[in-house]
């Protein structure tokens, strides 16, 4: 599922995003400035919405308190006056200058009210003030603000150490302007806090987080774009964070990446020129082919006796060049088992390794006359011979002194439904540069003239077959691999 969430990605923008190396193939609104935008306004928005709702509901408080605590000074100065010196115009003026259309003052210890008022209005919610509850003045914050202006409210508080009870009627129009004008005032403070502090946090987290981001994306687009060139590679900033890490991390990975893509480059090229080497050998085997079939009928006993070997190995050399490409494929060529008889393979590989040098060798076949495996013939051969010719070409190019004998030993055995074939040689052994690419193509070798391709060869060629080829480090002198084989 992943692998098509993928490769729809990579049509997607291989089809509609042309690569230019540039970060405006990626629409505005789908940026990351822009997401980042969007959630810094909507968390400050948030905010301020969590924060405006005390403020108001406090607002609201403070008003009404301020209103009734006018009232309740002025009307305890006129408790003390006779109720008959009171006229009209008096009480019209003390309730024009507290904003109230209302106020009762009940002295429960005197028995005594003082009532102004120029009307018996409708009352519609009746506060304590004394009394707080924060839900119900949220609730009733929002209701004046948003359906407030003709309601009538009354407000009553008893004077602390006393029991004086005063009551204000008032209307709540002036409460909602009041209210109206603290909203607009909020909001244009808070506006200008949000855009203050959006662009600092937006300055910072693109400093910190989007610009090495972006950074990195158009790198890798010109990365993608210039695989071999090495400007081209990331260069990290110094930084000790996670981004920092990060960009350390792809250099390197992109650093790795390009010595692939120039290895592989170099095989493309090495591929060409084997097509073309491999088209000239095919030709010229083809006449050594014809002249060694004369061979077999001349006169000579010694020319008869090695004739058959000879057309043996052109022939093997024939079917190696065309097979030649099969290692640059992405996949070898499917082993055609069959059940072959070991000894006689490894004596015809011994033989196959007889060159300059190696009469000082002693090849040693253990393997028994009776021992089958079922396997390719030519592709076990290959995998065989290679991993012989690299011991034979180690041991004369490096010989050991006279102490030691150099020998080349092909052993095998049954084990648990397995095969499994130990080759074995005296030689000076690995370094530990070779052990570290063993498999590696032109990365393995040991000799002077060595490709590194000889194991990178077997090992595909063993793993064909189902099996494993190991590199075995005992601590002795000399060189061992093991070639484990299903026993079928």
């Amino acid at each position: 599922m992943n692998k098509d969430i993928i490769n729809k990605e990579e049509n997607t923008v291989s089809s509609k995003t042309p690569i230019t190396g540039k970060y405006s193939t990626i629409p505005f609104y789908r940026r990351l400035r822009f997401k980042l935008l969007l959630l810094i306004a909507l968390s400050v928005f948030i905010t301020e919405i969590l924060v405006f709702i005390p403020s108001i509901v406090s607002m609201r408080q403070r008003w009404l308190e301020d209103r009734h605590q006018s009232a309740e000074a002025i009307s305890l100065i006129l408790a003390a006056v006779p109720y008959q010196l009171f006229d009209k115009e008096l009480k019209n003026n003390v309730l024009v200058a507290t904003d109230a259309l209302a106020i009762m003052i009940t002295s429960h210890d005197k028995k005594r009210e003082l009532i102004l008022q120029d009307c018996k209005p409708q009352i519609d919610n009746i506060i304590h003030l004394g009394e707080f509850s924060e839900t119900k003045a949220i609730l009733e914050s929002f209701s004046t603000l948003f359906w407030g202006g003709n309601k009538t409210l009354l407000l009553r508080e008893t004077i602390e150490g006393t029991n004086i009870e005063i009551d204000m009627i008032i209307g709540d129009a002036r409460l909602r302007d009041a209210m109206l004008r603290f909203t607009g005032f909020f909001i244009l403070i808070s506006l200008t806090i949000a855009i203050i502090a959006a662009t600092l946090i937006y300055l910072i987290i693109y400093e910190l987080l989007v610009r090495p981001l972006q950074n990195i994306y158009n790198n890798m687009i010109e990365f993608v774009i210039e695989p071999d060139n090495p400007s081209r590679i990331l260069v990290p900033e110094s930084r000790r964070d996670e981004v920092g890490a990060t960009q350390r991390r792809i250099a390197a990975i992109e650093i790795e990446l390009q010595k692939n893509f120039v290895r592989q480059k170099h095989l493309a090229n090495l591929g060409l020129a084997v097509s073309k080497i491999n088209h000239d050998m095919r030709n010229i085997l083809a006449s050594a082919q014809l002249m060694s079939d004369h061979l077999c009928n001349a006169k000579e006993p010694m020319v008869r006796k090695m004739a058959p070997k000879l057309i043996k190995a052109i022939d093997r050399a024939v079917k190696y060049s065309h097979s030649v490409l099969t290692y640059g494929r992405t996949q070898e060529i499917p082993p055609k088992c069959e059940i072959i008889a070991l000894e006689k393979l490894v004596d015809d590989i011994f033989d196959s390794l007889k060159m300059p040098g190696s009469d000082q060798i002693e090849f040693l076949n253990c393997v028994s006359p009776h021992f089958n495996i079922y396997a390719d013939y030519e592709q076990l051969h290959r995998a065989l011979t290679n991993l012989s010719r690299n011991a034979v070409q180690a041991m004369i190019e490096r010989p050991q002194n006279g102490y030691h004998i150099n020998r080349l030993s092909i052993k095998a055995y049954h084990s648990k439904q397995m095969a499994h074939i130990i080759v074995e040689d005296t030689g000076p052994g690995l370094p530990e540069k070779a052990k570290k690419h063993l498999y590696s193509p032109f990365e393995g070798s040991v000799g002077h003239n060595g490709s590194g391709l000889g194991l990178a060869i077997s090992k595909e060629l063993i793993t064909a077959h189902g099996g494993t080829l190991n590199f075995i480090d005992d601590g002795q002198i000399g060189t061992k691999f093991e070639i484990d084989l299903p026993d079928k």
